[in-house]
C-alpha cells in the first residue's frame, strides 16, 4: 500500500507529483487521502485552485528526477526530529480516528502471541522427535524427512500464534493489521530456518546436502537465521507503525537507519570470515594460489551488490512504491540462493565427470563449475533487477542497447558452453559405460556415438549462433531462407556425396559393421579403423589403409560377426589309423579348452570330422571348431603346432602332393639312365665337332 508524504500541507500535492510525474494509481491516491485531515486537504487544494486552469507548468517539468530525490531526502531528514512525536501520535490516535493504543499492552499482546506459538512448537517437538542417524535411505531422503518434520513444527508455531490471537480477541480496528505484521515476521524467520536446516543440517551431518563440514554448516545456518530475524524485525516494525497510521516521512526516517542492520551484519560476517571463505571456494573451484585475488574481487562485488540493494530499497521507499518489504526479502533470498545452489551442484557435477576408479576431480569438471558460478551470478543480478522493476527492454538509448546486448550475449554463450560440456561428457560416459559390457554393444556404441555427438554439437553451435545474431538485432529469417536455398544448390551439385552420406547412415542403422571388425569389400579387406559420414577406412593387415565411400559399397562381408567357423584339413596316408587320429584331436581339444587365454574364446571345441574325401595317394581328414569373432586365427596357429607335433610323435606322416610314375620292368629305369647318359655324350661330341 502506498504511504502519504509528510510535509507542509500546501506542498504535499506538488511533492507527490514531482515523485510521480505520470500521476498516482487509484490505490495510491486513496491511501494519501485516507490519512489527510479536512484541514490538510483544504490547505493543499487552495493553491491549486488559485493557480487556475493555466496555472503554470506541470510539477514534473519543474524539477529533474535528481531534484525530486533531493526534495524527498530533505523532507525525510527534516522529519527526524518529529519521529518521537509521530510515534506517540500514532499510538494516541491510530490512523487519525481510532482509539488510543497502549504501547505496553501492545508489546505484552505480541509477547503472548509468541509465547502461545512457542508452546505449540515445543509440543510438536515432543510429538515429532528428530529421526536419528540410524534412519535408512540416502542423504536426500533423510533430509526430506527432516524437512517434513520441521515444516510440521513451524506450522504448529503459526497455528499457536493464531490461537493466541483468538484467545485475546482484540477489538481494536488496527489489531488485524498488527497480526499480519507479526505473522509476516514469523513466516520470514521460519522459512529461513527451514531452508537452511534442509540444506546444511547443522546437527545431522548424515542429512547434509551442501558439501561443507560442521565448521561451515553451523555458521551458514546461524548467519541466515540472524539476517532473517533482523530483516523481519525491521519490516515488522514498519508494518506495525504503518498499521497505526504513523506519518510516512517520520516512518521512513525511523526505518531507513534500522534497515541497515541486516546488511551491515551480512557484510560483517562475510568479511570477518573472508579467509575461511576464500579457502573453501579455492578448494571448491580448484583455483591456484595466484588466482586467489579473483575471490577477493568476488567478495568486493558481493559487497557492492548488498550496498546497491539497500540503496535501491531506500530509493523505492522515497518514491512511495508498494511491496518494498516483499521485494527486499526476495532479493536477499536470491543473494543467498545463488552460492548455495552452486555449492549443491558441485557433487552432481563431480560425479558426472568421474570415471570408474577415478578419485580426483577432472579439470573439465572444474571448468564447468566456474561456468556455472558465472551463469548463476549473472542470472541472480538480472533477476534482482527484474524484482525491483528494472527491465532493459524498456530502456531506450545507447546505454539500454549495450546492457541488453551484453546480457543476451553473456547468457547465451554461457548456456551454450554449459550445454557443450554436458553434451560432450554425456557421450563420453555412455561410451565408457559400454566398454565394460557386451563387446558387440561396445563396438556399436563406439561406431555410432561419435557421429551422433558431432551432429548434436553442430546443431548446438548453429542454435547459439542464430540466437546471438537475433540478440544483436540481425533478422535471421532471411539467413535461414538463404541457407535453405544454398542447401538445395549444394545438394544438386553434390549428389554423389549425399548418396555416400545416406548409404553410410543406412549401413550404420543396419548394424553392418563396427569399428574393429574385419570385413571384405570386393577385392579389398581389412579391419574397420574409422567411420565418417561419407566413407569407411579399412586397415589392411600389411599396413595399407583403404578409404571406401559408402555409396560405392555394393556388398560387404563381415568376417567377425557373432561367431567364426574354422576348418582344417590334413593329408595322411590311406593306411593311417583314423581312430588314433580322432583320439589325438580330442586330447588336443581338451588342452586348448583348458588354456586360460584360448579356452574362453571357444564356442565349439575342436572336432574331428573324419575322412572328408579320398584322393589317389592320400586321405583328407577334416577338423573344425567355432570361436568368438577374431579369435580363430590365434587358435588355428596353436592347433596346427600341437597337431603336427602329436602326429609326428605317433608316427603319422603327412602326404605331400606330387606325380606318381608306375614302371612294370624293374630294369627299365637303369636302361633309361644309360640311354640318357649315352645321348648326353653324343650331344657333347657333336657340339665340339661343330666348334672345330
Amino acid at each position: 500500500m502506498a504511504q502519504p508524504v509528510e510535509g507542509a500541507p500546501a506542498n504535499q500535492v506538488d511533492t507527490l507529483l514531482r515523485v510521480f510525474p505520470d500521476g498516482l494509481t487509484p490505490e495510491q491516491a486513496d491511501a494519501v487521502l485516507a490519512v489527510m485531515g479536512e484541514a490538510e486537504l483544504r490547505s493543499a487544494l487552495r493553491p491549486r485552485l488559485l493557480a487556475g486552469p493555466e496555472g503554470g507548468k506541470p510539477p514534473a517539468a519543474e524539477a529533474a528526477p535528481l531534484a525530486a530525490y533531493a526534495n524527498r531526502i530533505d523532507a525525510v531528514a527534516a522529519a527526524f526530529p518529529r519521529v518521537p512525536g509521530a510515534i506517540a501520535e500514532a499510538f494516541a490516535r491510530p490512523n487519525g480516528r481510532d482509539a488510543a493504543v497502549s504501547p505496553a499492552r501492545l508489546g505484552l499482546s505480541i509477547l503472548f502471541l509468541f509465547a502461545v506459538g512457542t508452546a505449540a512448537l515445543l509440543a510438536a517437538r515432543r510429538l515429532l522427535p528428530e529421526s536419528g542417524p540410524e534412519a535408512g535411505g540416502n542423504a536426500l531422503s533423510r533430509a526430506a524427512r527432516g524437512l517434513g518434520i520441521q515444516a510440521v513444527r513451524i506450522t504448529a508455531f503459526l497455528v499457536g500464534l493464531l490461537l493466541g490471537y483468538a484467545i485475546l480477541r482484540p477489538s481494536h480496528p488496527a489489531a488485524p493489521a498488527v497480526l499480519i505484521a507479526v505473522l509476516q515476521a514469523a513466516v520470514t524467520v521460519s522459512i529461513a530456518d527451514l531452508v537452511t536446516r534442509f540444506l546444511c543440517a547443522p546437527d545431522h551431518p548424515e542429512r547434509r546436502l551442501l558439501p561443507v563440514g560442521d565448521g561451515g554448516a553451523r555458521p551458514i545456518h546461524r548467519t541466515a537465521v540472524t539476517a532473517a530475524v533482523l530483516t523481519a524485525t525491521t519490516l515488522g516494525l514498519a508494518d506495525l507503525l504503518g498499521a497505526l497510521g504513523m506519518a510516512y516521512d517520520p516512518l521512513i526516517a525511523l526505518v531507513l537507519p534500522i534497515s541497515t542492520a541486516p546488511f551491515v551484519y551480512l557484510l560483517y560476517r562475510m568479511w570477518s570470515s573472508r579467509p575461511a571463505m576464500i579457502h573453501a571456494l579455492r578448494d571448491h573451484l580448484g583455483l591456484e594460489a595466484q588466482e586467489v585475488p579473483t575471490l577477493a574481487l568476488g567478495l568486493a562485488l558481493a559487497t557492492l551488490y548488498l550496498v546497491g540493494l539497500w540503496l535501491t530499497a531506500a530509493a523505492a521507499a522515497l518514491r512511495l512504491e508498494t511491496g518494498i518489504g516483499l521485494r527486499l526479502l526476495l532479493s536477499l533470498f536470491l543473494s543467498a540462493a545463488v552460492p548455495l545452489l552452486a555449492l549443491m551442484l558441485r557433487r552432481p557435477v563431480v560425479r558426472f565427470y568421474r570415471t570408474p576408479g577415478e578419485q580426483t576431480d577432472s579439470r573439465a569438471a572444474l571448468r564447468l563449475m566456474r561456468a556455472v558460478w558465472v551463469a548463476l551470478l549473472v542470472l541472480g543480478v538480472v533477476a534482482t533487477a527484474f524484482i525491483w522493476g528494472f527491465d532493459p527492454a524498456a530502456h531506450v538509448g545507447l546505454g539500454g542497447i549495450v546492457v541488453r546486448l551484453l546480457f543476451d550475449l553473456g547468457v547465451v554463450l554461457l548456456l551454450g558452453y554449459v550445454g557443450w560440456e554436458l553434451l560432450a561428457r554425456s557421450f563420453d560416459r555412455v561410451m565408457t559405460a559400454n566398454t565394460v559390457g557386451d563387446q558387440r554393444t561396445a563396438q556399436r556404441v563406439a561406431t555410432l556415438m561419435p557421429l551422433v555427438r558431432k551432429f548434436l554439437q553442430v546443431v548446438l553451435v548453429a542454435i547459439v549462433v542464430m540466437i546471438v545474431l537475433s540478440s544483436m538485432g540481425i533478422a535471421i529469417g532471411p539467413l535461414l531462407a538463404g541457407a535453405g536455398v544454398v542447401g538445395i544448390a549444394v545438394g544438386l551439385g553434390a549428389q554423389s556425396t549425399i548418396a555416400d552420406v545416406l548409404s553410410g547412415v543406412f549401413f550404420l542403422l543396419e548394424d553392418a559393421f563396427h569399428i574393429g571388425d574385419y570385413v571384405e569389400v570386393g577385392n579389398l579387406r581389412g579391419t574397420v579403423e574409422g567411420i565418417s559420414l561419407r566413407s569407411l577406412k579399412l586397415r589392411h593387415h600389411r599396413g595399407a589403409v583403404h578409404t571406401l565411400p559408402f555409396g560405392q559399397i555394393k556388398a560387404l562381408t563381415n568376417l567377425t560377426r557373432d561367431w567364426s567357423l574354422m576348418r582344417l584339413e590334413f593329408r595322411v596316408a590311406p593306411d593311417t589309423d583314423l581312430a588314433m587320429v580322432k583320439r589325438i584331436i580330442k586330447d588336443i581339444s581338451k588342452e586348448l579348452q583348458a588354456d586360460p587365454e584360448m579356452g574362453p574364446s571357444f564356442i565349439e571345441p575342436l572336432k574331428s570330422q573324419g575322412v572328408r574325401r579320398v584322393e589317389d595317394d592320400a586321405v583328407i581328414i577334416g577338423i573344425k571348431y567355432v570361436t568368438k569373432p577374431g579369435e580363430q586365427f590365434v587358435i588355428r596357429r596353436e592347433a596346427y603346432q600341437r597337431i603336427l607335433k602329436a602326429f609326428k610323435a605317433n608316427g603319422i606322416d603327412l602326404v605331400g602332393r606330387g606325380v606318381v610314375v608306375r614302371v612294370d620292368d624293374p630294369h627299365a629305369g637303369e636302361h633309361a639312365v644309360g640311354f640318357a647318359a649315352a645321348q648326353a655324350i653324343r650331344d657333347t661330341r657333336q657340339d665340339k665337332a661343330s666348334a672345330d
